[in-house]
């Protein structure tokens, strides 16, 4: 007979995600909704607040912050791809097992932390696995925890689940004496929201784009020949001095040989948002509720020039940045498109172009000024009397809301964007003619930084566009936010304002969280354990508009048995703005390394002028600046060849491109 293991021997005493910390919940897609236990609220509302919101999801996050908690020390080292991991359960195919990384050992509390080496898919159970093989602080393997080798208690899974389960694992080798521990846990879904509101959207007839946006309706729409200047003034305030600086539009990279006319439209939308840019929660299974308000959307169009083909112009849907706007910024890729015979499409992101009473002022030759709205839609969400450039997409910081952040807003832009799909496969008249200028089937997606990102979810959500490409896109947004120095004081703002705060230093924090392939973090510095918690809340939340959860449905699993689609990353060495490891991110997520161009700064930075040495990451619209436009217009001949090709082409030695597929 085996020995009695000596009363000694280390045990696994708690495993999260656990799917005992949810409940049944029917009008879920899941069948399960989160049901943490929330903090002392008196102590610590802001967490309380976080625990209400996570509470209202139906699964774990697909990026889950494993923590496993010993009763005694363990030798970390032995804790390794194979003697700890999840492994999908009734997986489609094999079930491959997926390994742990950025490892945080806490010594006081002997509980290690860890992430998935990428993101797990939704609504699916998992099996989160710890074995015996695991060592303690005396060199022998863990003792199996008898709670945790019956994973289905404390749970309504059925027998089939466990039975799924071993089929999981069987092929790892593991025999029942090696496991010390199992953990049942359901991730959240994550698509639901868009396809909920899309489906809200295909309810209706799709929307008709009018170009009618000058004084007394008169028509918006300009023949660049005649074009002498474009003038945006944001509105920036909401008492005092209302409009901002005079902004020019750059017309030289749109030449009339070019661009035929710019035009000016307008189209409606549902407004799925709250007061608070919060889209009130639905139980997964459930329909959206038709929403009660529509948002008049404004849209700028660039029209090539020469004759429209029978069919219409091929159009090309721009994405832009955060902080950018539909105005200032397209120019600088319209002109290439419109050499290819593409029109450009670009309306704002919500909370983007300074508020509702913005102007563009057009000058023409021959003719007077006309001012049109700028289409502006930030507002003033903090009250004090300012409107911020993205002032609007996210929750208003020190609220119950923050940690949802621009999540909301997010998808809300997407929604605008599906909807400007069904506009064209309606029908869009630019010149008035009665003819449709646009061709229906045509329509493809362009987008950059945060249009990048979001149009991840869109690319995901709506089969309709034929191709698209995704320039220096990353995620989660929490994760950009913290690693990049330019939003790192926003994130410290946030974490200020907190109650209680969670800042552990004097002007920035210390979170001693290991990238991917970092060794593993011992000794974290006090408060960083409390960030570290805070953040993965956030990018639990976060789910429904991340591009790093949205990207399997890219290619691996294309939602309701669609095509996969058809995309194009492009990403640059160094960049400062969405560090590479968040675009790393995407690529592990959705096995889209095959699919990225990368543009190798790190080999011509020394070349180029000192102030494009540092950051990369606007290098699509480098046109505005001379010194480096070659490099633009390369990544812009690459967009246009993968429109009209599908396929990712060399186009210049400074971009790496994926080896040939057989």
């Amino acid at each position: 007979a085996a020995a009695a293991p000596h009363a000694w021997a280390t045990q696994a005493i708690a495993i999260f995600p656990t799917d005992r910390l949810t409940a049944p919940d029917p009008a879920q897609l899941t069948g399960r909704r989160d049901a943490m236990l929330a903090p002392s609220c008196p102590t610590d509302p802001a967490g309380c607040d976080d625990v209400a919101l996570l509470n209202q999801l139906d699964g774990f996050s697909v990026n889950p912050r494993v923590a496993i908690t010993f009763d005694r020390p363990i030798r970390i080292e032995s804790v390794t791809r194979d003697t700890a991991f999840i492994v999908p359960v009734a997986a489609e195919g094999a079930a491959v097992p997926i390994p742990l990384g950025q490892f945080v050992w806490d010594e006081e509390s002997k509980v290690l932390y860890a992430r998935p080496e990428r993101a797990l898919l939704q609504s699916r159970v998992h099996a989160l696995v710890v074995t015996t093989r695991i060592l303690d602080g005396e060199g022998k393997r863990l003792r199996p925890a008898p709670e945790f080798l019956k994973p289905r208690e404390g749970t309504d899974h059925g027998r089939k689940v466990e039975t799924q389960m071993w089929k999981a694992i069987s092929p790892t080798g593991l025999k029942w004496a090696d496991i010390a521990g199992i953990a049942l846990f359901t991730t959240q879904s994550v698509t639901a929201d868009l396809e909920r509101m899309r489906a809200v959207l295909e309810s209706r007839a799709p929307p008709t784009v009018t170009f009618d946006l000058a004084p007394g309706g008169a028509r918006s729409v300009f023949a660049r020949d005649y074009l002498q200047a474009i003038e945006l003034r944001r509105h920036v305030a909401t008492s005092a001095m209302l409009l901002g600086d005079p902004v020019p539009i750059v017309l030289d990279l749109l030449p009339p040989t070019e661009v035929g006319a710019i035009a000016f439209g307008r189209y409606r939308s549902p407004s799925f948002l709250s007061a608070d840019r919060h889209i009130l929660p639905v139980p997964t299974r459930r329909p959206f509720p038709q929403p009660q308000v529509e948002e008049e959307i404004h849209l700028t169009l660039f029209v090539p020039a020469g004759e429209r083909p029978a069919g219409g112009w091929p159009v090309a849907i721009f994405g832009h940045g955060f902080g950018n706007d539909r105005h200032v910024v397209p120019p600088a890729l319209a002109g290439s498109l419109a050499r290819a015979s593409f029109a450009m499409a670009a309306i704002n992101v919500v909370g983007h172009g300074g508020g509702h009473d913005g102007t563009l002022t057009v000058t023409r030759m021959g003719a007077p000024p006309v001012v049109l709205p700028s289409g502006g839609r930030g507002i003033d969400l903090n009250d004090d009397g300012q409107i911020g450039l993205t002032e609007g997409v996210g929750t208003r910081v020190g609220s119950p809301l923050q940690p949802i952040g621009p999540t909301d807003g997010l998808k809300q832009t997407v929604t605008d964007l599906v909807q400007l799909v069904r506009a064209i496969r309606r029908g869009i008249d630019v010149d008035g003619d009665g003819q449709a200028d646009l061709d229906r089937e045509q329509i493809y997606y362009v987008g950059q930084s945060f249009g990048g990102m979001y149009g991840t979810l869109l690319m995901a959500v709506e089969p309709r566009i034929r191709a698209g490409v995704l320039n220096v896109p990353g995620g989660p947004v929490i994760e950009i936010a913290r690693q990049a120095a330019a939003f790192r004081p926003s994130v410290a703002a946030a974490l200020q304002a907190r109650n209680p705060s969670l800042m552990n230093g004097e002007k920035d924090f210390v979170e001693a969280i290991p990238l991917p392939g970092e060794p593993l973090m011992k000794a974290a510095p006090p408060g960083a354990l409390e960030l570290q918690d805070y953040f993965d809340h956030v990018e639990w939340l976060s789910q429904t508009a991340n591009p790093v959860a949205f990207a399997p449905y890219l290619l691996q699993a294309p939602l309701r048995g669609g095509p996969p689609r058809v995309v194009m990353l492009q990403w640059a060495v160094g960049d400062r703005t969405v560090p590479n490891p968040t675009t790393e991110n995407m690529l592990r997520a959705g096995d889209l390394a095959k699919l990225a161009s990368l543009y190798r700064h790190d080999q011509v930075a020394a070349s180029l002028p000192e102030r494009f040495r540092a950051n990369p990451h606007g290098f699509l619209t480098w046109t505005f600046f001379p010194d480096v436009a070659d490099i633009a217009r390369a990544a812009q001949e690459q967009v246009v060849r993968f429109f009209l090709t599908g396929k990712i082409e060399q186009v210049d030695s400074r971009f790496e491109i994926p080896p040939a597929r057989p």
